[in-house]
């Protein structure tokens, strides 16, 4: 099986046998359907993927990575704040309009 972002065999079957054919969590003994995951994340430093992890523990490092981003472009001035987004969009919340029958 390759890993997803163009991982090729060859590097997917090297890092498995470097993490002793598990899951690199500790203490998940997982040794099937492992898929290939950035320890940082993607967004914060492209790159190949450097371990596998079973799709759980994806799911759990998946929901850590969003707050991370998050933080990392809240204190990069990447996003903006409320004032900001007052005086950009107004003070009041604008939803869609239902559909009218």
């Amino acid at each position: 099986m390759t890993g997803r972002l163009h991982l090729t065999q060859r590097e997917y079957d090297a890092m498995l046998e470097r993490q002793g054919f598990k899951c690199v969590t500790p203490d998940c003994p997982e040794t099937e359907g492992l898929i290939a995951e950035h320890s940082t994340p993607n967004a914060l430093r492209p790159g190949k993927p450097d371990q596998l992890m079973c799709v759980a523990c994806h799911k759990i490092k998946t929901l850590r990575d969003v707050k991370e981003i998050a933080k990392a472009k809240r204190l990069g001035g990447e996003t903006s704040s409320q004032y900001e987004r007052r005086k950009k969009f107004g003070s009041r919340l604008r939803g869609r309009r239902f559909e009218s029958k």
